[in-house]
């Protein structure tokens, strides 16, 4: 799933993709690099998972959170591109 989020304060754009698995997301952080993006406007951020009331165990998540602002084109297209399975 990826997420679109104008900043108000610097007018920039923000591009948000979650995954399910961390190569996954390593992987887009490397073709966005590749691609030019600045280290520094992107993150990557994993969140634990918990388990519930009921004993359900729910998975925590992996976000990659680009600045892309101008480029947010290009950052949406980059993280929705599946990883190549030979990485």
């Amino acid at each position: 799933m990826i997420e679109r989020q104008q900043i108000e304060a610097t007018k920039g754009e923000k591009v948000q993709a979650k995954f399910d698995e961390l190569a996954d997301a390593e992987a887009a952080v490397e073709r966005l690099k590749a691609a030019g993006f600045n280290e520094d406007t992107i993150t990557l951020t994993t969140h634990g998972g918990h388990t519930e009331p009921d004993g359900t165990f729910v998975r925590g998540g992996i976000e990659v959170v680009v600045l892309a602002d101008a480029r947010a084109d290009d950052a949406e297209r980059i993280l929705a591109q599946k990883r190549d399975k030979a990485d």
